[in-house]
């Protein structure tokens, strides 16, 4: 990245966390108390809150103690059971249905809002809009390294303006604006599946990172070159063998903490794990420490996050909390997995589609990504699969009662660095224009959305609070199946199909052959 670019991440930090915490005072300010903390607290933000508070007054994940103190008050619930999977009143144990590694993130702004006699509630949200703002940088160097190498990307100022439009149509949309003001796992998995994928897709960015080094510095000026190449084989590969990365470490905890955050992010911990492993080395690099570390410290983490199912529910299954509800063992296997396969995408009220068209065009961007750069596409390709079946397959595939749509919070980044993809390679005015259009009704969308909260939670797109006639004939329903259902996703389908062609075809996309890649 040229020196003037290098300020842009900042910068993008800096405006999307102004932007995020301007829909945060819509909501809840940092002084407010009692029930006035409470506005669009649904769903499973407070069960979150609650283990929160736990963690933070009794160091431990057992709510007996805040289920009968009532200590949801708090952050303003006048009663939380912290949607309670396992209840010993004799033992004195309740323990949640959710994984206690959002609680564990949010523990630190929780206990610092309460020592400075803030709003919990409003602190955790300040926290979630800092986390949403790094994903925006985040995203940005995605957009930035997918392009690399493409002269139309690489160079001059278009580039930038692409990845900036491209970061825009993924955080000022559906579903990361709704979800950057609220306590749910999604948003900090997607900024940890991101941070790994692009260090493991950036072996020589990342190697020279190299924190610890048993040798600093080799002094080869008065050397001649046999003498130089022989303290370059003795001195600086042995460093390079024993030396432990900081960017090593944090890769490392976040691949391992992506499975506490939620037992859907599990394929996607192991297929990121399966990248890094396999990533190419540098020469003189072995493979067998990246091995240890990443390796050991995740198997150290899954075998704790296993024993705490052990302690919690009696059982090492990820899923226990569900099992022990009414779901049963359709905890991870939904009803009906064609439902949810194509309702994360079309459904009218929850589907990523209908709340932010401007993705219609990233299937294009993939399909390029797969034909040009084999690698990286197919590992982009392979990692949405990761996170999309999993997601599909769960018997609340909608999200639940949240904002919609929940479980696509983690692939929209990746869906947006093929989106700048398709904008840097296909040369035709028509797909600009279009994904300007798309691009429009999706901001319109979020705006919406951020200033009516409320309708978020009505399992119905937001156009049904002014045209309650338009998004039925238009999108199809899968949670309440209807005579246009079928016929509708068919046509969709085609669409999809039809523009992703379109628009990958060489003669629109001024795909140069790959003889002719850099």
């Amino acid at each position: 990245m040229k020196s003037p670019e290098r300020s842009i991440p900042f910068c993008i930090f800096l405006v999307s966390l102004a932007v995020f915490s301007l829909a945060r005072m819509q909501i809840v300010s940092l002084n407010a108390e009692g029930r006035r903390q409470a506005w669009c607290l649904a769903g499973d933000e407070p069960s979150y809150l609650l283990i929160t508070h736990s963690i933070v007054m009794d160091g431990d994940f057992n709510l007996y103690n805040q289920c009968t103190a009532r200590d949801s008050r708090f952050f303003g619930v006048e009663k939380c059971g912290g949607h309670a999977a396992r209840r010993d009143l004799n033992k004195k144990e309740v323990y949640s249905i959710h994984l206690p590694g959002l609680p564990l993130l949010l523990a630190t702004p929780y206990a610092l809002a309460l020592r400075a006699h803030l709003s919990p509630r409003a602190m955790v949200c300040l926290f979630m809009n800092i986390i949403s703002a790094l994903l925006a940088a985040q995203i940005y160097l995605l957009c930035r390294e997918v392009c690399a190498g493409d002269d139309s990307a690489s160079t001059g100022t278009r580039g930038v303006w692409m990845a900036i439009a491209s970061t825009a149509a993924v955080v000022f949309t559906p579903p990361v604006i709704f979800y950057s003001n609220l306590a749910y796992p999604e948003l900090p998995g997607a900024l940890l599946i991101l941070y790994v994928f692009r260090h493991a897709m950036s072996p020589a960015t990342a190697a020279s990172r190299e924190l610890f080094s048993m040798y600093r510095s080799v002094d080869v000026s008065a050397c001649g070159r046999q003498n130089a190449s022989l303290l370059s084989s003795n001195a600086v590969a042995p460093s390079r063998r024993y030396a432990v990365t900081l960017t090593r470490v944090i890769v490392s905890l976040c691949i391992s903490l992506l499975p506490w955050l939620s037992f859907r992010f599990l394929p996607a911990a192991l297929i990121l794990l399966c990248m890094l492993l396999t990533q190419k080395r540098t020469a003189g690099t072995p493979r067998w420490p990246v091995l240890l570390l990443c390796g050991g410290v995740f198997v150290l983490s899954l075998a704790l996050l296993l024993s705490y199912q052990y302690r919690a529910f009696g059982t090492v299954s990820l899923s226990a909390g569900y099992n022990l509800q009414d779901f049963g063992s359709r905890g991870f296997m939904g009803t009906g997995g064609i439902l949810g396969l194509l309702g994360l995408l079309l459904d009218q009220g929850h589907g990523l589609l209908a709340w932010s068209p401007v993705y219609l065009l990233s299937f294009s961007g993939i399909v390029l990504l797969v034909r040009e750069r084999r690698a990286q596409g197919l590992w982009i390709f392979i990692l949405l699969v990761a996170v999309y079946l999993p997601a599909a397959s769960f018997v609340h595939w909608w999200g639940g009662f949240a904002p919609p749509p929940r479980f696509m919070v983690a692939a929209v980044p990746l869906l947006g660095g093929a989106l700048c993809y398709a904008l840097c390679r296909t040369q035709r005015i028509s797909f600009g224009m279009v994904f300007g259009a798309l691009l429009a009704l999706s901001l319109a969308f979020g705006y919406l959305g951020c200033v009516h909260p409320l309708s978020l939670y009505r399992h119905a797109h937001i156009l049904t609070k002014f045209y309650p006639e338009v998004v039925s004939r238009i999108f199809p329903s899968f949670i309440h199946l209807r005579r246009s259902t079928w016929p509708l996703a068919i046509l969709w389908l085609i669409l999809i199909i039809g523009v992703t062609g379109h628009y990958t075809a060489k003669r629109n996309a001024g795909v140069r052959g790959d003889s002719e890649r850099p």
